[in-house]
């Protein structure tokens, strides 16, 4: 080999050595750069998770206070019915008192017919 050749050898060696070491100093800045980045992206996501945690705890709270709601109008239903039914009672009762008093009524009207006697024959015409 001559020593030209060796000297170009060397010298492309030291510029790939020179640009390489470049390449490294690039790729190491920008590595630091996304670094960077990504835990400020990882920040915001623990914010944004916090933010979440709390909006899932004011929801369940409100999962609680629904849950008593509900629990109110089933309770407000029972009362309800327990109302309805007596309701269907006494209205029984009534449809018993009133056809009572309906009979006892037309037993009036047939009394009171009987005691008036027959019209006389002009004023039935």
């Amino acid at each position: 080999m001559s020593p030209d050749l060796i000297g170009i050898i060397v010298s492309l060696a030291a510029f790939c050595a020179t640009v390489l070491g470049g390449v490294r100093i690039m790729l190491s800045r920008q590595t630091a750069a996304l670094d960077g980045r990504f835990d400020r992206i990882d920040e915001r996501f623990e914010k944004i998770d916090g933010r979440f945690e709390k909006v899932d705890a004011r929801f369940e709270k409100i999962d609680a206070r629904f849950e008593k709601i509900d629990g109110r109008f089933e309770k407000i239903d029972a009362r309800f019915e327990k109302m309805e039914d007596r309701f269907v009672h006494l209205e029984e009762k009534f449809d018993d008192r009133f056809v009572r008093i309906e009979e006892e009524l037309s037993e009036v009207r047939v009394a009171i017919a009987r005691l008036e006697g027959p019209l006389p024959r002009l004023q039935r015409l």
